[in-house]
């Protein structure tokens, strides 16, 4: 598949996440990521209104990077902060290797601390 296909591919997941279309999901997720994905949209306990939008994408030969933007409200317990009802904005770096026009794996990187911040938690960061 071409780079622009791959990219295609990772766009129909944004959308498919943000839609909780659990049968997107299952099209452009390897098997083994489907259930971790469909829980993270569809039956999360934490975030409502959750959306995730692609704000920068690159893409090389079978790997897709791209920047989301990320919104939503915490609506249930995170890291042992129980729910606020406060909205939030954040940013996830994300990594796909996409295969056959699904996704085979992916990695997420998401600014914890921005997240914390917004939602009322202390932040502590250990000195190197």
């Amino acid at each position: 598949m071409s780079t622009k296909d791959n990219k295609a591919v990772v766009r129909r997941f944004a959308t498919a996440f943000t839609d909780h279309n659990a049968a997107e999901l299952r099209q452009v997720l390897a098997p083994d990521l489907v259930e971790g994905m469909t829980k993270a949209s569809i039956n999360n306990p934490t975030w409502g209104d959750h959306r995730v939008e692609i704000a920068d994408m690159m893409a090389e030969d079978d790997k897709v990077w791209a920047l989301l933007a990320t919104s939503g409200r915490h609506i249930g317990p995170w890291h042992g902060l129980p729910a606020t009802g406060k909205t939030w904005t954040n940013q996830v770096a994300m990594y796909c290797r996409v295969a056959n026009g699904r996704i085979v794996e992916m990695k997420l990187i998401p600014d914890d601390q921005n997240m914390a911040r917004q939602l009322g938690a202390v932040v502590s960061v250990s000195p190197l």
